[in-house]
């Protein structure tokens, strides 16, 4: 039976179903990307705001004129239609114009994250046959390039001449842009572009009026419609601080302060958004009208939570793309919510574009059959000079029709009204007797626990997977009762090995769960995990399971046991997450401090290997800081310049494996920088510099560090002044404060114990300093801490001291926000609030002594703490005496 006659075989109803919601066409706008933007823009005041970000504002004529520039500098340098042009830029408004920039010189956008590797970035370069680079200056001066290509840094390029004109085609490749996986490139032509940005913009009426958040990074595909979609419309782009990126306190604040009214991300990175409004009691600001949302399952409550902290609530729609995420080619505006509904379906086809549920053997799937989802019309247009099917992408030939479809890695089916809901992903499948099942069901029946926030289920070995969930603020479960649930929800085939609860989900570049980092980082349920957490594995499988593990963290294939984990995009939070897992699933010991002081594999380990290892005797006569055969950000170290540690010391003298050498000529290497740190040596000291001018404030020289107190009682005065310093007030009608706190929660609190008749006109005993009220709140009468609460070193400062001042973190104020990571950063806000109160303390004439350890159990009674509350530091005060 042939394809065709197998269609014909649908009743009536279907077949026309079917056709209708393939048959929405639209004009398509003539021309190529980069010409539209310019025309678009006579319909807009040229002195309009185009981009805004934190470096610099350009209006609609600065922008084409730097584009223009740009384009003629590329052509200078021999850039011809069709050359791809590699673009390594962080997100503001160098991205913009490096991207126009190439199209209006007829070059393809191929965007390369500058977190990657040297190897990594020179290999995108060379295979790619690209002659030039465009970045910014600040990476030119960190980042090396292959010697072939020009490096051109965006910012240094002025408005100056305008280009030739330059003749390609509208079906041309544009821009190189990730696939489904992140990893493969695809070639997307000018009219692919140009007909799902401009058909977006008019169906939701993006004007001149709106300011888009752009909040994705530059290689990603969602970064097309957050930049040049907005350009299109006239609207104005808009992005935050690169410190920011991940953080939803700074989106919200970003959203009220610049009146942003359109959204536009995948379902992950919303969720984060909401999970703050609602930790906070925030709302979302009135100004944002829409919300574009896509890439991945949006799960249906996320949207009944959005609409809980807005008012008004935005229009919100769900958006589905062939092969690359952010190249929308679906559309679903939400407006009712079945009760039936686990995800939001993603909806019709846009004009122009055309989707197809087809079976195995390539025939029509009818309605409520589950299917592989394939892409037609302009979205699966071939670009007129791709060069590889790889580019280019795969695609298939409709089994009637024969035009060019993209097939995808989802599954899904058409509903009765002619929306398309996926249903599954091979991405979230595993293999049961030769039979693929999708394991989307058992993510949506974990989510329907009133504990779950979220669920991801990855597969991990032939017929196992592991579900990760991340759990709703305060809510505890623990995954073999998560297990228990399922077992009623779903087939047994769809149960995971087991349940993991998480803290957060590792994400991809443009804001989505990264399910391979997560099956990467998942160890199969067959190993013991409680023997594996007591017996630490052999060196070279200990270097092979915590590369396994950075790699997953860090989203890159491999890593060299020496190599700069910085160079490879690494945070300091990733570090910290990297050394935790670490430490759950191998059950070592991470020295954290060491990590991020000089983050590598080598140093992760360092402790470890250090009870097991041996040294060999001879090292080399000199090593690079990052191992053989990458970049090295140091001079070379030499071998006789590192002290033998202890361990060398001790060990006996063997040859140790060709594998382990290059790691433990790194852990040689990190005493040497330690002793440099130490202030011993720095390979900088002869470097030629450039001199900065300038004196440092009076309050920086006279700060510093008392350990003895004058008897003199303290005047509250004093008291009143250095305690204002951590009040909170209100600007523009928001809460302020003087000192910085991870999303805005500011857990810290500070409580003041004041010793007998040492502060004039305040009694003795324990205040709570209320900083919204700016007043000290009574806690208990008379109470003290016994100086045997400290250590030795520090009970005669005590005695001395008028008062002290305990900075306490309210943990379950900043935990449902950061998990793991809440006590690092609550840390951080009390480093900020003693830097600032010793600082006030020196203009007001007090002494303070920092002291960051003491036994905390009586403070519970004096202070009154709760069960969340956690000491983090205290401040002996008084008037200065002679003694430091």
């Amino acid at each position: 039976m042939t394809a065709r006659s197998t269609a014909s075989l649908l009743p009536a109803d279907q077949q026309e179903l079917l056709r209708a919601i393939n048959d929405q066409t639209a004009p398509i706008p003539a021309g190529r990307l980069d010409e539209l933007v310019a025309a678009g823009t006579d319909a807009v005041r040229a002195d309009a705001p185009a981009v805004v970000s934190p470096r610099r504002v350009l209006d609609r004529a600065d922008l084409l004129a730097r584009v223009d520039a740009l384009a003629a500098r590329l052509l200078a340098a021999g850039v011809a239609p069709g050359d791809r042009v590699v673009c390594s830029v962080e997100p503001g408004w160098e991205q913009v114009v490096a991207l126009l920039g190439v199209l209006r010189a007829g070059g393809v956008h191929l965007p390369v994250p500058p977190g990657l590797g040297q190897v990594a970035r020179w290999q995108r370069v060379t295979r790619s046959e690209a002659a030039v680079v465009l970045t910014q200056s600040w990476l030119g001066e960190r980042l090396s390039w292959p010697d072939s290509a020009t490096v051109i840094a965006v910012d240094e390029v002025e408005p100056g001449p305008t280009p030739a004109t330059v003749d390609r085609a509208p079906e041309a490749a544009a821009c190189l842009v990730p696939g489904e996986d992140g990893r493969d490139h695809v070639a997307v032509s000018h009219r692919a572009i140009v007909t799902t940005l401009t058909e977006l913009n008019a169906r939701f009426r993006v004007g001149p009026e709106d300011r888009v958040l752009a909040l994705s990074s530059p290689e990603s595909g969602f970064a097309l419609y957050e930049t040049v979609g907005a350009l299109l419309a006239g609207a104005t782009v808009v992005f935050g601080d690169d410190l920011d990126a991940r953080d939803p306190a700074a989106w919200t604040a970003l959203l009220r302060r610049e009146r942003i009214t359109v959204w536009h991300s995948p379902p992950t990175l919303l969720g984060m958004l909401v999970d703050h409004l609602e930790a906070s009691g925030d709302r979302l600001p009135a100004e944002l009208r829409l919300a574009l949302v896509g890439g991945e399952r949006f799960p249906a409550d996320l949207v009944r939570r959005l609409r809980g902290v807005a008012d008004p609530a935005p229009v919100v729609a769900a958006l589905g793309a062939a092969t690359v995420p952010g190249l929308w080619t679906t559309c679903a505006e939400i407006d009712e919510i079945p009760t039936e509904w686990r995800s939001v379906p993603i909806g019709r086809p846009l004009p122009n574009h055309r989707v197809f549920v087809l079976s195995e053997t390539m025939t029509q799937c009818p309605v409520w059959v589950t299917g592989r989802l394939h892409f037609g019309g302009v979205a699966a247009e071939p670009c007129s000079d791709s060069d590889t099917e790889s580019e280019s992408g795969a695609r298939v030939p409709h089994p009637e029709t024969g035009e060019p479809l993209t097939p995808t890695g989802r599954f899904g089916r058409v509903l009765p009204d002619g929306v398309v809901e996926v249903v599954g992903d091979e991405a979230a499948q595993v293999t049961v007797h030769g039979r693929a099942l999708n394991m989307q069901d058992t993510e949506v029946a974990l989510a329907g626990h009133e504990a779950v926030r979220d669920a991801v289920v990855v597969p991990v070995t032939e017929g196992e997977s592991v579900a990760h969930v991340r759990l709703a603020p305060g809510a505890q479960v623990d995954g073999p009762a998560l297990l228990d649930f399922l077992r009623r929800k779903v087939s047994p085939y769809l149960l995971p090995t087991r349940v993991e609860v998480v803290t957060e989900f590792p994400l991809t570049s443009d804001g989505r769960v990264d399910r391979a980092a997560l099956a990467s980082a998942a160890s199969p349920s067959t190993v013991d995990e409680q023997s594996a957490a007591s017996t630490a594995p052999a060196d070279d499988e200990l270097i092979q399971q915590v590369t396994r593990i950075a790699c997953g963290v860090l989203g890159v294939s491999d890593i060299e046991p020496n190599m700069n984990l910085l160079d490879v995009g690494a945070t300091s939070i990733e570090l910290v997450r990297l050394a935790t897992l670490v430490e759950e699933e191998l059950g070592i010991t991470v020295d954290v401090e060491e990590l991020l002081r000089f983050p590598s594999i080598a140093v992760l380990v360092s402790r470890q290997l250090g009870e097991t290892e041996t040294i060999p005797s001879a090292a080399p006569d000199t090593v690079s800081a990052t191992g053989s055969g990458t970049e090295s950000d140091t001079p070379p170290v030499a071998a006789s310049s590192v002290p033998a540690t202890p361990t060398a010391a001790a060990a006996p003298q063997e040859e140790s494996t060709s594998a382990s050498t290059p790691l433990l000529v790194g852990i040689l290497e990190r005493q040497a920088f330690k002793d440099a740190a130490h202030g011993i040596r720095h390979e900088y000291d002869d470097t030629e510099g450039v001199e900065i001018t300038g004196s440092a404030p009076e309050r920086l020289v006279n700060r510093r560090t008392h350990r003895g107190f004058d008897s003199r009682p303290v005047e509250f005065a004093a008291i009143s002044e250095l305690l204002s310093a951590m009040r909170q007030t209100r600007h523009g009608g928001e809460p302020k404060r003087w000192y910085p706190s991870a999303g805005s929660a500011y857990p810290v609190q500070a409580y003041l114990v004041v010793e007998p008749g040492r502060v004039r006109e305040l009694p003795s005993g324990s205040y709570y300093h209320h900083p919204a009220r700016n007043c000290l709140v009574p806690v208990v009468p008379g109470a003290r801490v016994d100086a045997s609460a400290h250590a030795e070193i520090n009970r005669r400062s005590l005695r001395e001291s008028a008062f002290s001042l305990y900075l306490v973190a309210r943990m379950d104020a900043i935990t449902p926000l950061y998990g793991n990571l809440a006590a690092d950063f609550a840390m951080f806000e009390a480093g900020a609030m003693t830097q600032l109160l010793m600082e006030v303390a020196t203009e007001l004439g007090l002494g303070l002594c920092p002291v960051g350890a003491m036994e905390t159990a009586p403070l519970r009674d004096v202070l009154r703490l709760g069960e969340s509350d956690r000491f983090l530091h205290v401040l002996l005060g008084g008037y200065p005496g002679d003694r430091r």
